[in-house]
């Protein structure tokens, strides 16, 4: 961990326990948000529970052509 998050942390843990708790539940809610987002875009991961083989290979084609053109 950086010095900086380190920073970070000791400052939300010195806060009252109101406040700490409402901070804790909008990290709470960031990490949620960004769950959410990873796994509805990710074919992948949309794609467990599929029967094997059926849009598998394509799902994985789709994935590896998106990381590319992210770069």
């Amino acid at each position: 961990m950086s010095t900086r998050a380190q920073a970070i942390l000791d400052e939300i843990r010195a806060l009252p326990p109101q406040e700490f708790q409402a901070v804790w539940q909008e990290l709470q809610r960031g990490f949620q948000a960004t769950e959410r987002t990873t796994t509805t875009n990710d074919p992948i991961r949309s794609a467990r529970g599929m029967f094997a083989g059926s849009h598998l290979t394509e799902a994985l084609l789709a994935s590896r052509a998106e990381e590319r053109r992210r770069g």
